[in-house]
């Protein structure tokens, strides 16, 4: 009834989020997909879907259960910015395990042609490299030692792209020598 009165208030598109304020960022609990249904088909007005939209396989997945007009994902496109790419595995997959880096590169050319603050830059440097970071400490506790520029970042994800190309090497050939072994 709260979503009827709003639009019946004047609102021509709602966002409805499928958890509570106490459930939000709670990866435990799954969105709501049957109430933002609910909500969809009382209005007459355009909804958007927010929760649990990780990959474009979820956002069809969502689509097609709520009969929403369209997604919203946040923390999802700040780890993967192509989280909606055609282009890409519906669920997500990387087609390569260094393409964190390379989408990051994608993003600092951008933020080269469009002004974003460096303290969004590196809020979202730490979003798309945070899984390498954790396998890479020191990488990131040099940068964080660093002034904030373009060039770091840069810097950065193609270092991480060496050591990444490395550790997987590294993880194949002790997968080999395992296999052999047994």
């Amino acid at each position: 009834q709260y979503a009827k009165m709003i639009q019946d208030s004047g609102c021509s598109l709602l966002a409805v989020h499928g958890r509570t304020r106490e459930q939000k960022r709670c990866s435990e609990i799954r969105a709501d997909w049957q109430m933002i249904k609910e909500v969809k088909e009382l209005l007459d007005i355009p909804v958007l879907a927010n929760g649990d939209i990780r990959h474009l396989q979820d956002a069809k997945d969502c689509l097609a259960f709520t009969g929403c007009d369209g997604v919203l994902s946040a923390e999802p496109l700040l780890m993967n910015p192509a989280l909606f790419s055609t282009e890409r595995s519906p669920t997500g997959e990387p087609p390569c395990p260094e393409d964190p880096c390379n989408l990051l590169l994608e993003y600092l050319d951008l933020c080269e042609v469009y002004y974003t603050p460096q303290r969004m830059v590196r809020a979202h440097v730490h979003k798309l490299l945070g899984p390498w970071f954790n396998v890479f400490p020191d990488v990131r506790m040099r940068m964080n030692n660093e002034v904030s520029t373009l060039e770091l970042y840069r810097n950065v994800a193609n270092e991480l792209k060496g050591l990444i190309r490395n550790h997987v090497a590294e993880q194949k050939a002790q997968a080999t020598v395992e296999t052999a072994a047994s």
